[in-house]
Parts: C-alpha cells; sequence; structure tokens
C-alpha cells in the first residue's frame, strides 16, 4: 500500500501532451466518483512536488536508474494532459503505452492499474479532465545508460506483463473481492510491499513479503503475517488515521498513502480490504504471461526469450505488431489455423513485401528445428491465441526440406539441377532403390502424393517424415524438369508439390492430433496453399456447418450466387470460371478462403443430388476440391 515514488513517477512523466481534446461533458456524478478512485489509486502524492500545485509534476525521485520526474497531469493543454483523448488516458493506465505509441516502463504501476475496470477508468477520466489547469513545464528524466533506453521495455513487457482486468474470485463474497480490486488493482499495494527483480518486477512467490522503500521498509503484508500481530480493528484503525491504540504509528512513505488515500475510503471499503488481506491467497509463482500460457515452464521460458530476442522488435510485445508495416501476431486467424504450417514457412523461408506490409527475413539458418517448433507454438498460444501446440521438431523438419527448393533467379533455378539421391557425409538419406520405384509412378502419370508418400515408406527402410520430403522432390523433380516450360512454372510445380507433401506428412509428426475432416479443404501456407485430405473417405459425404468458422458466411453466399444450380459433375471449364467469378466478387479474399467457400457451396449441391450414390458423390466432390485448389496455386506463379 506504500506509494513506491520512484517507481510510479518513473513512466507518468514520459506521457505526452498536446494530443486534440475528447469533447464529451462528464456528468457531476461520475466525476465525484473520479475523485474518490483517484484517491484510492494514490495519484496526487507522485504528482506533486514539495510547495507545488496538486498534480502538476515536478517531483524529484532518486532511483537506481536515476532520476526521474512526474509529469504534469493537471488539464493543461500545453504541459499537462489536457489535449488527451479518452483512449489513450486508458492505454497508458491499462497497456502501459503512451499516446504516441512508445512503452512506459514498469515503474508506472500499469501492471496493477491494467486490472482497474472500464467503468471506473471512465470516471477517472471524467476527474483528472477537470483537474485545473496548471502550466508547469515538465523537467527532463535523468536516467543513466542503458536505463534511458526504451527497447529494453520489449522483454519486460513480453515476459512480465499481460493486460487484463480484474475479474473476481469465484466462490468468494463480494467483500473479499472488492478488497482484491482495491488491494491489487487500484491501491496497487504490491509495488511497495514485494521485493522486484533486477527487470524491475516483483518476484513471483515474493508478493507482499516486505521491501525496502525510499530508505524505509515496507513490511510484510501476507495474510499469516497480518494474522500474526494484528486485529481487524486495530488494523483498520491504522489504515484510517494511521495509528492503532497501543501499537503503532504511521511513517515514511506510508504516512502519504494514509493521509491522501486511506483516509478518504468509505468503511465499507477499508473492511473489504481488510477481508481481503487477512485471507488473501498464495503468491502466484509465475509471471502473469507464464501463468496464460498452456506450455510447459521450460519450454515457455525458451520460447518467450525466442520470440523477444529474435521477434519482438517488429512484431512487438504481445504480438500487436506495428500499423502499415508489421503484421499482428495476435488475433491472426493465419497463426491460429489449426494446422500450424503458415507459421513454419513464414519462419523458415521468410516474407516478401506485399500490400502495406515490409518483407521478413528467413530464420532457417539461425534457429533449429526444435527453435522454430517451439517459437510456433508460443506465438501460436500466446496472447489469447487458442491454437493448438501441436509443431514439433519433426514437423518443422519436413517444412525444411519441403522449403529446399531452388530460388528462381539463382543459377541452380536456371539449370533446373534436381536434388541428388542421398543424405550429407554420416546422415542417411531417402532410400534410393524406393525413390526410383515412386519415379516410376509419377512418369506413369501418379500425381497422388499420399499413394505415393505411402509407397515410398512402406519400401524404404527406416523411412522418417523428413527424408520422404526429400525422396519425393528427387523422385518428382525429374519429370518436372523434362516439361517444355520456363524455369520459373517448373519451380513453382516442385515448390506446390514440395509443400503438398510437407502437409500430408504432417500429421505424422503433430504434437496434438489435428482435427478430422470430411472433405478435402485448403490450407494457406504463406501465400499458396496446400489440400487438406479427408480423414475417412468412407464414410457418407457431410459438409461443413456454415456458421462462419471455416470461411466467412459472407463468402460462402456469394459462392451460392456464383455456382448457381449447375450440372453435376461440373465441367472443368465451368469450375475454373467459378473460381474466376468469385474473385471478381470479393478481390480481397485469400485463396484458401475462395477455395473453400466454393468447396462449401459444391459440397451442397452434391448432397442434393439425389440421383448419385456415394462414391459419385465422393469423386465429384474430390475433383472439384483438388482442381480448384490447384487452380488457386496457380495463379501466383503466372502472375510472377
Amino acid at each position: 500500500m506504500l506509494v513506491r515514488r520512484w517507481l510510479l513517477a518513473a513512466a507518468t512523466m514520459l506521457m505526452p501532451i498536446g494530443l486534440p481534446a475528447h469533447g464529451q461533458e462528464d456528468d457531476s456524478a461520475l466525476t465525484a466518483r473520479g475523485e474518490y478512485l483517484a484517491r484510492a489509486a494514490d495519484c496526487m502524492p507522485c504528482h506533486t512536488s514539495p510547495g507545488g500545485k496538486p498534480y502538476a509534476g515536478g517531483l524529484g525521485l532518486s532511483t537506481p536508474f536515476g532520476t526521474l520526474f512526474s509529469v504534469n497531469i493537471t488539464s493543461d493543454r500545453e504541459t499537462g494532459i489536457g489535449g488527451w483523448t479518452y483512449e489513450q488516458f486508458k492505454g497508458a493506465l491499462h497497456d502501459g503505452v503512451r499516446a504516441d505509441g512508445a512503452f512506459l516502463y514498469p515503474a508506472m504501476p500499469f501492471d496493477a492499474y491494467t486490472g482497474i475496470t472500464e467503468d471506473d477508468l471512465r470516471a477517472l477520466w471524467a476527474y483528472v479532465r477537470r483537474i485545473p489547469a496548471v502550466p508547469a513545464a515538465n523537467p527532463d528524466n535523468q536516467l543513466v545508460f542503458p536505463f534511458n533506453i526504451r527497447l529494453g521495455m520489449l522483454a519486460w513487457r513480453e515476459l512480465f506483463f499481460a493486460p487484463q482486468t480484474f475479474r473476481p474470485t469465484p466462490g468468494k463474497s463480494d467483500a473479499w473481492n472488492r478488497g482484491a480490486y482495491l488491494v491489487e488493482a487500484l491501491g496497487h499495494c504490491s509495488d511497495c510491499h514485494s521485493p522486484r527483480n533486477v527487470m524491475g518486477a516483483i518476484k513471483g512467490k515474493a508478493q507482499f513479503v516486505g521491501a525496502e522503500i525510499d530508505g524505509f521498509y515496507a513490511p510484510a503484508i501476507t495474510s499469516a503475517a497480518l494474522a500474526k500481530t494484528w486485529q481487524r480493528a486495530d488494523l483498520k484503525s491504522f489504515l484510517k488515521t494511521g495509528s492503532a491504540p497501543d501499537r503503532t504509528s504511521v511513517f515514511g512513505p506510508m504516512a502519504d498513502v494514509v493521509q491522501h488515500s486511506l483516509a478518504y475510503l468509505t468503511d465499507a471499503d477499508l473492511d473489504a480490504m481488510i477481508t481481503y488481506l487477512l485471507d488473501s491467497p498464495p503468491p502466484p509463482d509465475l509471471p502473469a504471461p507464464q501463468k496464460l500460457s498452456p506450455l510447459p515452464a521450460d519450454v515457455y521460458h525458451r520460447a518467450s526469450q525466442l520470440y523477444v530476442d529474435q521477434c519482438a522488435g517488429c512484431h512487438q510485445p504481445h504480438g500487436t505488431g506495428l500499423a502499415n508495416s508489421v503484421p499482428p501476431l495476435q488475433g491472426n486467424p493465419a497463426v491460429t489455423a489449426a494446422e500450424p504450417y503458415n507459421v513454419l514457412k513464414a519462419v523458415l523461408d521468410g516474407l516478401p513485401p506485399g500490400g502495406r506490409y515490409g518483407a521478413m527475413p528467413s530464420f532457417a539458418g539461425r534457429l533449429s528445428d526444435q527453435q522454430v517448433a517451439e517459437l510456433a507454438n508460443y506465438v501460436r498460444t500466446s496472447w489469447n491465441n487458442q491454437a493448438p501446440a501441436n509443431a514439433t521438431a519433426s514437423m518443422v523438419g519436413l517444412w525444411r526440406s519441403a522449403s529446399a527448393v531452388p530460388d528462381y533467379g539463382t543459377s541452380a533455378a536456371a539449370d533446373f539441377q534436381c536434388p541428388q539421391v542421398g543424405g550429407a557425409p554420416g546422415a542417411p538419406g531417402p532410400d534410393a532403390d524406393a525413390v526410383a520405384a515412386i519415379a516410376a509412378m509419377i512418369q506413369g502419370g501418379n500425381r497422388n502424393v499420399p499413394e505415393l508418400i505411402a509407397a515410398y515408406q512402406n519400401q524404404a527402410s527406416d523411412a522418417g517424415a523428413a527424408s520422404s520430403i526429400d525422396a519425393l522432390l528427387a523422385a518428382y523433380c525429374p519429370t518436372v524438369a523434362q516439361a517444355d516450360e520456363p524455369a520459373y512454372l517448373k519451380k513453382a510445380a516442385l515448390e506446390r508439390f514440395a509443400m503438398q507433401a510437407a502437409a500430408d506428412l504432417s500429421p505424422q509428426t503433430a504434437a496434438v492430433p489435428f482435427p478430422a475432416i470430411d472433405l478435402t479443404l485448403a490450407l494457406p501456407v504463406g501465400h499458396s496453399l496446400v489440400a487438406r485430405e479427408p480423414d475417412d473417405a468412407a464414410r457418407p459425404v457431410a459438409c461443413p456447418a456454415d456458421d462462419g468458422k471455416l470461411v466467412p458466411a459472407s463468402l460462402i453466399a456469394e459462392a451460392r450466387q456464383v455456382l448457381g444450380t449447375p450440372a453435376l459433375p461440373v465441367t472443368a471449364e465451368a469450375r475454373d470460371g467459378f473460381v474466376t467469378a468469385l474473385k471478381a466478387k470479393d478481390p480481397k479474399a485469400v485463396p484458401a478462403d475462395i477455395a473453400n467457400a466454393l468447396i462449401v457451396a459444391y459440397c451442397e449441391q452434391v448432397v442434393m443430388n439425389g440421383s448419385a450414390d456415394e462414391a459419385d458423390r465422393r469423386t465429384w466432390l474430390e475433383t472439384f476440391s483438388r482442381e480448384v485448389i490447384q487452380h488457386l496455386q496457380m495463379l501466383p506463379a503466372k502472375s510472377d
């Protein structure tokens, strides 16, 4: 409950000024409630210099990192925050982000304030907007190197901070939950009564065990420590007045807390705080982001550090990305798809610039298969992403092998040099006899990737997933090389084949089984796509639910319009026309969504056809699906 002055001021002095005003008027009741909440949050002492006007800032604080000065948070538009909007105010308290987008230091207790509810944030905003304007310039901070470099906040935020509004604990009384809210969020008691690690984050299980602050010691306020020496009545008297009969009187920074904050709280709120403090739960042993992760502790530790070292500089903490330059990973459908191929391909191959986003480099040369898998699982399960952690090192090995096709423009691609059978020195490669056997199948016209994989693995000794990819590329490449086509089309054909083989082999290596499907569907892989085959082709045909989860419902509706009521089975010319027409209706739709919308719409037509038997329906659907996917696969190659 003590005010950790040097911590509180470190971020507030970095808040911006002179931003557009928020024009909405607030009623007096909301403003009065905001004033009460500001008391509970103990805002004024840290934003007031000795002898200065309240909230005008300028308080110099000596910290282990240098001298910090609190900022002016009056309504002055030039030197205060009179030009802020509500969203900018919320961004500082809830997310720890300045109005100009820069990160606040953890000195500002946004790690506690993030729990403040939306209603209370609006009430606080109503109050601070009406603090009388005081023109007072903000002194420059005097932080020593490297603490004056804000880039270090990338690691801190990723490892120790997860924005999350306070949620009541089920099974606890209203008073207990109110006390928890006042102690943990508004009162930010942990900031002074808990020791911190070298990065300035509260030490897990040491919460409330006591810490040194401003030359004073903030004592332990764990439930066990308080229960040993305090009765409810004495504790309430101490919090409200600063003294308890025959016990002690407040001194040091705690005196400011009592004088400017706790003395103004209602009896009900003080009682609620005491209820919580005397029955507070054991402190968490993990930082908030790790506590929310489904990954094992050792995997989380390695993967989060990989993300900080390799990705956070561009994709930002919490995967938010950068507007108009770096796409977000948080909530990105390509990241959270059932299969992790998009993430794996992006990490291994990089991404070219496209649309409003810049290029992404390849990390294949600096990360091992295990590191890529753990990194993929980390981004797919962090920041409220709910994807399964199903990537494995073996799966990454597949996609690494599938990425071995020579890049267009290189001498290898120009000569169209096919991979040789055999591994690196000391390492096993594909089985030469088995490669020759599937090469004969391919030359005979068989392009069914699952059949080719099965044939190779049945004949080869000790055929691993990655070596199976190498084998299929070695077997298919000579056939492609003989085609009378430009090298870039050969390269595109071999790349599509490799990706399809990797997709077909991936289920063998997944840490978590992929969800079953009944139809051949398109999966996005970077800027291309592959086909996912049905798990059991013997089951009766069942069309996917039109619930917007597989593909946007609006796109399926447009696909139905494009198809109309065609004669079944449709011709190749009609099928290609459907693709062209749907792309024209929704030019921004991704290829996988276009393919799956058409597949779903066509499935409905096939199922309604009463003259066909089950085998015919399955054949019509599989043919339609594969050809639509292949048509869309080839479009990027034709446009290069």
